[in-house]
């Protein structure tokens, strides 16, 4: 089981872009919000560390120093 990982200022046009690349985005998680980009990073690196099956996605949303951070997993997800 393939999960996506990735950590975004922007849970909307994450999930959007996700949803250009994929038909069925399958179970979606979402985690935060977090204060900083660090931990977020250390959220993603904690999940990642844990099982092998992650894929990290990166976010093209700009980020902001003042906007919260969010992880997004999205479990099985289905190309077009």
């Amino acid at each position: 089981m393939k999960i996506l990982i990735s950590i975004t200022q922007d849970l909307k046009t994450t999930k959007d872009t996700l949803s250009t690349q994929y038909s069925d985005l399958g179970t979606s998680t979402e985690a935060g919000p977090f204060k900083t980009r660090e931990e977020a990073l250390n959220w993603q690196n904690f999940m990642m560390n844990r099982r092998d099956n992650y894929v990290e996605f990166k976010s093209s949303s700009p980020s902001s120093s003042e906007a919260y951070w969010f992880g997004l997993t999205v479990e099985n997800p289905e190309v077009h």
